[in-house]
């Protein structure tokens, strides 16, 4: 299996089960992610991002997958999710309003599983109300 079809396999995976057992046939156990406020260690980040995103957002859904530059290790891609806020304790948010946003993601693959990301992404932007 390529390294797109690996991206594709495991967002269709994680959108549709986000219980899914298949993370470690995709993530390297020793995995990174870098973030503009952290790097993360670990599977576990994977199952907690996708376990926060259904714990304020229904309906998820990958709307738009592409693929910018790919070579031997290395596969530049964007993601755009779309989502409905549920109902929380911060009254800023609108329930049941949907939110679009869209996730820069550089993966470095080792040994056919993905060792380590560099991600982007304009969740929070996406929340805020429009002009503020």
């Amino acid at each position: 299996m390529n390294h797109k079809a690996r991206i594709e396999l495991i967002l269709n995976e994680l959108f549709t089960n986000p219980k899914t057992t298949s993370i470690p046939e995709v993530f390297s156990a020793d995995y990174i992610a870098h973030t503009s406020q952290k790097d993360y260690v670990g599977l576990k980040i994977v199952s907690r991002w996708i376990k926060n995103l259904n714990g304020f957002l229904s309906d998820l859904k990958v709307i738009k997958l592409e693929f910018i530059y790919e070579n031997q290790d290395i596969v530049v891609w964007k993601r755009t999710i779309k989502g409905k806020i549920k109902p929380s304790k911060n009254k800023k948010l609108t329930p049941g309003k949907t939110i679009k946003w869209e996730e820069l993601v550089v993966s470095k693959f080792q040994s056919n599983l993905i060792k380590e990301e560099w991600i982007t992404s304009e969740f929070l932007g996406a929340l805020l109300p429009k002009g503020k």
